[in-house]
């Protein structure tokens, strides 16, 4: 991305410190933006400092700090969310993905900002049943997934405020991956370093379900760029390479030239596991290791076109092995 030219400009990025956030954070500073890097704890230890990045502290549930933090700002882009498997109050989903959403656009229209681009999910699509899913698509199937359903709603809240007057965006990454901290979300991390370290064991069912892989550089891009050339209240797929469970673990050892012994587990197996570890959660209110809705999941591809991404903005996908060597270079001990 390009510099800034010939103008100040002040944005506010909200989830600053989640894996997405930090980095958009850190392009936009180095652009030259001032950048408002709005977050629950400015001392998170996952938030990365820039002469141009101020932290401020606040919740996007607490609509004083939000407008205290948004004053001034040209631009807006939200991406907070509640984005774990599990939490152990399920209402946070509602409150963070969609009554916050509502804030962050609220205070935006009364703000007088220019443009919000509101990060999304291509979870709102669900599984695809046939060809790969694009944005006119509907849904194949139902929401069992609180952080679908709730990213979901938080759209509709997007396409009320486009219609009050509010430029927004919509940006629908697939699974990303890339160098960045592990975070409860970030499952694509977890089974890099499990595979350098040799403690991932297994591949779902018979590894041939396919997800779509993004490396998160190209996300940032894709944010960056939605801003500047989106089409107001239009939603675009950030995706990269739809890659099986099989092609991502051969890849893997190509490109660690580690060779480990994977175990092909079968879905009901991991079903039954999840159902235990779901009784587990209620019983102690702890964190599951997995839930039957996502061992449903992995009976099916997740596969997502970003052709009106490429030909609108510009979107450039970075080759899955060129974007995989970069997270295990990032994850591979000194």
């Amino acid at each position: 991305m390009e510099a800034v030219a010939n103008k100040y400009l002040r944005v506010l990025v909200t989830g600053a410190s989640g894996f997405i956030g930090r980095k958009l954070s850190f392009a936009l500073a180095e652009m030259g933006y001032d950048v408002i890097a709005f977050c629950r704890d400015i001392k998170h230890p996952f938030l990365i400092n820039h002469r141009n990045i101020q932290f401020v502290k606040g919740d996007v549930l607490d609509p004083v700090s939000l407008e205290r933090a948004m004053e001034g700002c040209y631009q807006v882009y939200h991406t907070a969310a509640m984005a774990k498997m599990w939490c152990k109050n399920e209402q946070d989903f509602y409150n963070v993905n969609v009554t916050g959403t509502r804030n962050v656009l609220d205070c935006a229209l009364k703000l007088g900002v220019e443009r919000v681009v509101h990060t999304s999910t291509c979870g709102v699509w669900g599984p695809t049943l046939n060809l790969p899913v694009s944005e006119n698509d509907p849904r194949a199937v139902g929401f069992p997934i609180s952080y679908e359903r709730t990213k979901y709603l938080a759209e509709l809240e997007v396409k009320e405020f486009v219609k009050k007057g509010l430029e927004v965006v919509i940006v629908n990454p697939s699974r990303v991956y890339g160098d960045g901290p592990i975070t409860d979300s970030n499952t694509v991390s977890k089974m890099v370093t499990g595979y350098i370290n040799g403690t991932w064991h297994f591949i779902p069912g018979d590894g041939k379900a396919i997800a779509n892989y993004a490396f998160v550089d190209d996300v940032v891009d894709g944010h960056i760029a939605a801003m500047q050339n989106g089409r107001n209240g239009e939603r675009y797929i950030l995706g990269g390479t739809d890659v099986s469970f099989n092609g991502f673990f051969n890849t893997l050892k190509q490109l660690t030239g580690k060779q480990r012994i994977l175990y092909r587990i079968p879905v009901s197996i991991i079903k039954a596991y999840s159902l235990l570890e779901s009784v587990k959660s209620r019983l102690f209110n702890a964190a599951p290791f997995f839930l039957p809705e996502f061992a449903d999941r992995l009976k099916y591809n997740q596969q997502y076109s970003s052709n009106k991404a490429i030909a609108e903005l510009n979107y450039r996908i970075t080759p899955f092995t060129v974007g995989l060597e970069k997270t295990i270079n990032h994850f591979k001990p000194d």
